[in-house]
């Protein structure tokens, strides 16, 4: 990180006490502090970091940010004291960004496809340019800022991963990461719990343009939010892009073969490198890595050599030689149907592992059977449910529709109509604990 406890302390208008020494990274657990480190104690919702000082002290801190005062007595750690730890972490990202020279930063948001988008655009820049980008899925009020930590003075193309479960967070996180191109990939039911409308939802994942140091933003013509968000951003550069008609990056298909045109030129690309990943999330990566200095060299061998994410359309073979697509990590109406219509467009047996989605409010109900309905008319051949509308997939799906309350039960039954030939989706909400099946049929 190359800063002292004094840039720290300086960074959130505080004073320190103790030694002014340099700090080789800033933690938040204290199980993974090591000699040199600083801790940071949050006060959580189901932890609170300041009963863990003592444990951080122990490994090696050599700093406290914390917001009460501790006997550090019989210690040689130094302390900040500060408010709100969760807000001086963002301060200090913040500050650290810009003493290290403002590298040129990309944010992404959307209901769906942020961390594939973020993850397969890393992959093309890195082709290129030293990328620092999202740890992980670290895509809140916590987790960026410590992605943004993660960031070095070499660094040439960041991009960020922006997450939102009320008003005002997005808004909140480019305060930190201070982008100069964004994109909003797009906008659907989620988190309805907490935003209670799509007026809300909208209007946060909109705060992704409203940082003055944004002045690229790249959107979907495609979009029915398209005209809206354009006028929002009449002063700025827009490079559009789309699946159906003319725009600055277009990109169709055949069953083998994506055709993309670009301004900077037109290329194809193999079906079989993408590994499964949603054409709409290939071509906003695609512009995304572009419009920020990627050659179509950079595109074409970035794509080759990105690995995929577990648990989002991760594609493995299972035990039993079946096609395994582990989209397991998360779900909500939209994703559900994009990733029904993939799974429709294999040949062989398909069959469709569900769980619930979750946070839908008073909709949740609507929102399944449409689910159910859909998995039917695709003609998919076989629908696999666990969670609290079994009598409505049975009734809906109809034949081969099994259900059950027992995971165990649902995997057992899974493995014995399952063979060479079947292709397997598996995806629910994260609360579903949908990844023990993946982890079951590895």
């Amino acid at each position: 990180m190359n800063l002292k406890v004094s840039d720290i302390a300086n960074f959130l208008s505080s004073n320190f006490e103790g030694a002014d020494r340099l700090i080789r990274k800033i933690v938040i657990d204290s199980r993974n502090v090591k000699t040199g480190d600083l801790f940071l104690a949050i006060l959580g919702t189901k932890y609170d970091g300041h009963k863990f000082i003592k444990n951080a002290i122990d490994n090696g801190a050599a700093c406290i940010i914390c917001e009460r005062p501790h006997d550090f007595s019989s210690s040689s750690t130094s302390t900040i004291i500060v408010k709100n730890s969760i807000h001086a972490l963002g301060d200090i990202a913040k500050n650290y960004k810009i003493k290290i020279g403002q590298p040129y930063t990309i944010g992404i948001t959307g209901t769906n496809g942020k961390t594939t988008v973020t993850k397969l655009s890393e992959s093309i820049l890195r082709m290129s340019f030293r990328t620092s980008s999202t740890i992980g899925n670290y895509n809140n009020e916590i987790g960026l800022p410590l992605s943004v930590l993660n960031t070095s003075q070499e660094t040439e193309k960041c991009i960020y991963e922006h997450g939102a479960s009320k008003k005002n967070d997005i808004k909140y996180l480019t305060k930190i990461s201070q982008p100069d191109l964004t994109a909003l990939l797009n906008v659907s039911e989620a988190h309805m719990e907490s935003f209670k409308n799509m007026k809300n939802l909208t209007l946060t994942k909109e705060e992704i343009f409203s940082h003055p140091r944004t002045k690229h933003i790249i959107l979907n013509i495609d979009d029915a939010n398209f005209i809206r968000w354009k006028k929002l951003n009449d002063n700025k550069k827009i490079t559009t892009l789309s699946l159906k008609e003319n725009a600055d990056y277009v990109m169709k298909h055949d069953s083998k073969i994506y055709y993309v045109s670009t301004s900077h030129g037109d290329f194809n690309i193999n079906k079989g490198i993408t590994k499964n990943i949603l054409p709409i999330n290939i071509l906003f990566s695609i512009a995304i890595s572009m419009e920020s200095g990627s050659s179509i060299h950079d595109v074409i061998n970035g794509l080759h050599s990105f690995s995929g994410i577990e648990g989002r359309f991760y594609t493995f073979y299972s035990k039993n030689k079946s096609m395994i697509i582990d989209d397991s990590y998360n779900a909500n109406p939209e994703s559900m149907k994009a990733a029904l219509h993939q799974l429709a467009s294999y040949s062989n047996t398909r069959i469709f592992v569900m769980g619930d989605m979750g946070e839908l409010g008073i909709n949740s109900q609507n929102h399944h059977q449409s689910i159910f309905k859909l998995s039917n008319e695709l003609g998919i051949e076989y629908l696999f449910y666990m969670g609290k509308y079994k009598k409505d997939a049975e009734l809906i799906f109809g034949k081969n529709c099994y259900t059950s309350d027992n995971m165990n039960d649902l995997i057992t039954e899974l493995k014995k109509i399952s063979d060479i030939e079947s292709t397997i989706l598996i995806k629910a909400s994260r609360f579903m604990n949908f990844d023990y099946i993946v982890k079951e049929l590895k």
